[in-house]
């Protein structure tokens, strides 16, 4: 029977030579080695609705297309099904519907659905925001509701007549319009690619509630 023992020059050697090829890339020790993997969970930011994030079961619902509001409505489904298949309430989950691109345009009020074709470009007919309601009670659940600002800022190129879409001015009259008229309860974020990762990092598994 062969001794373990045999096997440690080896074992050595071989350990010998990477650590050579790593000075000779310049990456040092072992140690130098692993402080250029990223850091896990690192927090760069806290933006206000990360303080809300309390619940155990934590989930993030996006989307950037209208899709009949799916993710409004998986996000009402996910809170209704721990209550009656588990026995939660909704403070045992923080749950966040992260809407950027033309599913923003659910979260604007009636005031501007009826001022702007905002039904027709989002292929949900009518001149009032039919998922203000469910914004609304959810809301009052504690659901987080996010507005990506970039996607607002463009919003003129989405929403406006299309014959208005190339003019600056009323690109920008439109999105300062449309950030005054957001559903109650919605709040905007920076960036929402960068907000879905932030969720992300704070134990938020990811849905995309699109099309």
């Amino acid at each position: 029977m062969t001794s373990d023992s045999s096997s440690v020059p080896g074992r050595r050697s071989f350990l010998s030579r990477v650590l050579t090829a790593g000075a000779a890339l310049g990456l040092g020790t072992p140690r130098a080695v692993q402080a250029l993997s990223p850091s896990v969970g690192a927090v760069a930011a806290e933006d206000p609705w990360m303080s809300r994030l309390k619940g155990a079961q934590r989930v993030v619902f996006h989307s950037h297309l209208a899709s009949d509001g799916i993710a409004l409505r998986w996000a009402q489904t996910f809170l209704d099904t721990q209550k009656s298949a588990y026995g939660l309430t909704d403070a045992d989950s923080s749950v966040v519907v992260g809407l950027n691109g033309r599913a923003i345009g659910l979260v604007f009020n009636d005031a501007i659905w009826g001022k702007y074709p905002i039904g027709e470009t989002l292929q949900m007919p009518g001149a009032r925001n039919a998922n203000a309601a469910l914004v609304a009670q959810l809301a009052a659940r504690g659901v987080i509701i996010l507005a990506c600002s970039n996607s607002i800022r463009a919003a003129g190129q989405r929403f406006l007549p299309e014959a208005q879409r190339g003019d600056a001015a009323l690109r920008t009259a439109f999105s300062e319009e449309a950030r005054a008229n957001l559903l109650p309860g919605v709040e905007v974020v920076p960036a929402m690619i960068v907000t879905l990762q932030q969720a992300q990092d704070r134990g938020c598994r990811y849905i995309y509630g699109g099309g």
